[in-house]
């Protein structure tokens, strides 16, 4: 498993969704993503509430699910403390530390729109 991980992030591919932050910030979704403060993580977030590797989003099957990597604060969802993976739906809210992020599909901008592609 931990070869396929690393084939994964060395060739990473769109999963077609995005995380928006609440200030517009636009993050495109792979099939693997970390998040946290950590240089080393797919989307940083610069917030003292978050730990270096807080979160996890990762495509299952045709789904994407969300977990928390033990962090020191939690990873919400819709306003629910996750425990394990959680299906992810178009419209989620996460909140990591003090951030809010919205859980789209990358079409629902506007597919002429594709600065969300960063």
């Amino acid at each position: 498993m931990m070869a396929d991980l690393r084939r994964e992030k060395n060739y990473p591919k769109e999963t077609g969704f995005i995380l928006v932050e609440e200030n517009g910030k636009k993050h495109t979704l792979f099939d693997i993503n970390t998040i946290g403060r950590a240089d080393d993580a797919d989307i940083i977030i610069d917030d003292p509430f978050i730990s270096s590797k807080h979160a996890l989003i990762a495509k299952r099957g045709s789904k994407l699910v969300i977990q928390d990597l033990n962090s020191t604060n939690g990873t919400f969802l819709n306003g629910k403390k996750i425990k394990k993976p959680v299906r992810l739906k178009e419209k989620d809210e996460i909140r990591l530390g003090t951030k809010k992020f919205t859980f789209l599909r990358g079409e629902t901008i506007g597919t002429g729109d594709r600065s969300y592609l960063q």
